[in-house]
Protein backbone atom coordinates (compact mmCIF):
# COMPACT_ATOMS: atom_id res chain seq x y z
CA UNK A 1 0.00 0.00 0.00
CA UNK A 2 1.40 3.54 -0.78
CA UNK A 3 0.15 6.93 1.24
CA UNK A 4 1.00 9.77 -0.32
CA UNK A 5 0.74 13.06 1.62
CA UNK A 6 -0.75 16.28 -0.18
CA UNK A 7 1.12 19.09 1.76
CA UNK A 8 -0.27 21.90 2.84
CA UNK A 9 1.02 23.93 -0.20
CA UNK A 10 -1.27 22.33 -2.55
CA UNK A 11 -4.50 24.29 -1.11
CA UNK A 12 -2.98 27.51 0.49
CA UNK A 13 -3.03 30.64 -1.12
CA UNK A 14 -5.51 30.52 -3.96
CA UNK A 15 -8.05 32.75 -2.33
CA UNK A 16 -6.75 36.10 -1.59
CA UNK A 17 -9.16 38.49 0.07
CA UNK A 18 -9.85 41.75 -2.16
CA UNK A 19 -8.38 45.18 -0.47
CA UNK A 20 -11.11 47.79 0.86
CA UNK A 21 -11.31 50.74 -1.26
CA UNK A 22 -10.15 54.02 -0.62
CA UNK A 23 -12.72 56.35 0.80
CA UNK A 24 -11.48 60.14 1.36
CA UNK A 25 -12.88 62.48 4.37
CA UNK A 26 -13.20 65.38 2.98
CA UNK A 27 -16.30 66.17 1.18
CA UNK A 28 -14.91 68.04 -1.57
CA UNK A 29 -13.04 64.44 -2.79
CA UNK A 30 -16.78 62.43 -2.37
CA UNK A 31 -18.21 65.13 -4.34
CA UNK A 32 -15.50 65.25 -7.00
CA UNK A 33 -15.19 61.41 -6.69
CA UNK A 34 -18.71 59.85 -6.41
CA UNK A 35 -18.51 57.90 -9.46
CA UNK A 36 -14.93 56.22 -8.96
CA UNK A 37 -15.96 55.80 -5.10
CA UNK A 38 -19.23 54.03 -5.76
CA UNK A 39 -17.57 51.75 -8.79
CA UNK A 40 -14.86 50.96 -6.20
CA UNK A 41 -17.14 49.92 -3.82
CA UNK A 42 -19.27 48.05 -6.00
CA UNK A 43 -16.34 45.95 -6.91
CA UNK A 44 -15.12 45.42 -3.35
CA UNK A 45 -18.31 44.21 -2.32
CA UNK A 46 -18.26 41.90 -5.30
CA UNK A 47 -14.97 40.80 -4.84
CA UNK A 48 -15.76 39.85 -1.37
CA UNK A 49 -18.57 37.36 -2.25
CA UNK A 50 -16.51 35.88 -4.59
CA UNK A 51 -13.51 35.46 -1.78
CA UNK A 52 -15.96 34.46 0.67
CA UNK A 53 -17.42 31.59 -2.56
CA UNK A 54 -14.02 30.29 -2.94
CA UNK A 55 -13.58 29.70 1.15
CA UNK A 56 -16.47 27.64 1.23
CA UNK A 57 -14.67 25.89 -1.68
CA UNK A 58 -11.64 25.50 -0.42
CA UNK A 59 -13.32 24.23 3.03
CA UNK A 60 -15.15 21.61 0.92
CA UNK A 61 -12.24 20.40 -0.74
CA UNK A 62 -10.28 20.05 2.56
CA UNK A 63 -13.34 18.46 4.22
CA UNK A 64 -13.37 15.84 0.86
CA UNK A 65 -9.31 15.49 1.20
CA UNK A 66 -9.47 14.71 5.64
CA UNK A 67 -12.18 12.35 4.82
CA UNK A 68 -10.04 10.17 2.58
CA UNK A 69 -7.14 10.37 4.53
CA UNK A 70 -9.49 9.46 7.16
CA UNK A 71 -10.61 6.42 5.88
CA UNK A 72 -7.07 5.75 4.51
CA UNK A 73 -5.30 5.91 8.24
CA UNK A 74 -7.78 3.93 9.39
CA UNK A 75 -7.13 1.48 6.85
CA UNK A 76 -3.61 1.29 7.55
CA UNK A 77 -4.28 1.26 11.61
CA UNK A 78 -6.54 -2.02 10.71
CA UNK A 79 -3.21 -3.49 8.69
CA UNK A 80 -1.00 -2.65 11.51
CA UNK A 81 -3.42 -4.19 14.09
CA UNK A 82 -3.85 -7.53 12.04
CA UNK A 83 0.62 -7.89 11.48
CA UNK A 84 0.63 -7.39 15.60
CA UNK A 85 -1.46 -10.45 16.36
Amino acid sequence: MVVLSWGSAAIAGSCLPPAPPWMPTNADDVRDYADLLRRDAETYFADVERYFRCLDQQRREVFDQARVASEDYARVLELLEGESR
